[in-house]
């Protein structure tokens, strides 16, 4: 079972993202992987709206993409900020990047 990292945007319009989000997960989850979404799990207690808050958050999620096999990216609203940092990130460590229109 390969470990997918999920990237999509979460600031904005937070209802729609995630639930784009977690429908992503499901779908990683019907092709037989194991979805994280960061964006999912720390904005549960941390405030994404407090820039060393999100900072973190995001350094975590980043963390935990080191063990993740590929990232699976939500391009079809553009590309936020901190899906840019992910995508970097992910560019840096040779992780396999794929495109979700």
């Amino acid at each position: 079972m390969k470990r997918i990292f999920v990237c999509s945007p979460f600031a904005g319009d937070i209802a729609r993202n995630v639930k784009v989000a977690e429908a992503l997960c499901r779908r990683v989850m019907r092709n037989g992987h194991a979805p994280f979404a960061p964006h999912l799990l720390y904005p549960t207690f941390t405030d994404d709206s407090v820039p060393e808050q999100r900072e973190t958050g995001i350094a975590c999620g980043l963390a935990y993409m080191e063990c993740c096999d590929e990232v699976w990216a939500f391009t079809g609203n553009g590309i936020s900020s901190g899906m840019r940092l992910e995508l970097d990130r992910a560019g840096q460590l040779g992780k396999p990047i794929i495109e979700i229109a």
